[in-house]
C-alpha cells in the first residue's frame, strides 16, 4: 500500500508551495552532492599531487645516482686512459732500449770479430817467429 499511498501522491497536483519547497530540497540535494563530488574529488586531488611529489621525489634520487654513477664511470675512463697512456710510454721506452741494447749487441759483436780476427793475425805471427827461430836454430847447431 504505501506505493500507492505514493501514486497518489504524485497525481495529485501540487500548490506553488510545495513545487518550490520540493524544488528547494532538490537543490539542496544537488548541492549536497556537488559538495560531497568536490570533496571526493579534492581529495583525490591530493593524493595525485602527493603521488606526483613522490614521483618527483623518486626521479631526483635516480638523477642523482644516475649523474654519480656517470662521473664514476668517467672516473674509471679517466683512469684507463692515464693508464693506456703510461703503458704506451713504457713500451716505447722499452722500444728505445730494445733499439739501444740491439746496436751496443752489434758493436761489441764487431768488436768481437775484430779481437778474433787480431788473435788470429797474432797466432799467426807468433807460428811465425817460432818457425823463424826454429830455422836460426837449426842453423846455429853445428852437426
Amino acid at each position: 500500500m504505501f506505493l500507492e499511498d505514493q501514486v497518489k501522491k504524485a497525481a495529485t497536483p501540487l500548490s506553488p508551495s510545495a513545487v518550490l519547497q520540493r524544488a528547494s530540497s532538490a537543490a539542496e540535494i544537488d548541492n549536497e552532492n556537488l559538495r560531497e563530488q568536490v570533496q571526493y574529488l579534492q581529495r583525490k586531488l591530493a593524493t595525485l599531487e602527493d603521488s606526483l611529489e613522490d614521483a618527483r621525489a623518486i626521479s631526483e634520487r635516480e638523477e642523482t645516482a644516475v649523474r654519480e654513477r656517470v662521473k664514476r664511470f668517467k672516473e674509471k675512463e679517466d683512469a684507463m686512459r692515464s693508464e693506456l697512456n703510461e703503458g704506451r710510454k713504457t713500451v716505447e721506452q722499452v722500444l728505445k732500449a730494445e733499439a739501444l741494447a740491439k746496436a751496443r749487441v752489434e758493436e761489441v759483436e764487431e768488436a768481437l770479430r775484430e779481437s778474433t780476427l787480431a788473435l788470429k793475425n797474432a797466432q799467426a805471427e807468433i807460428e811465425n817467429l817460432r818457425s823463424d827461430v826454429a830455422v836460426s836454430n837449426s842453423f846455429e847447431t853445428p852437426s
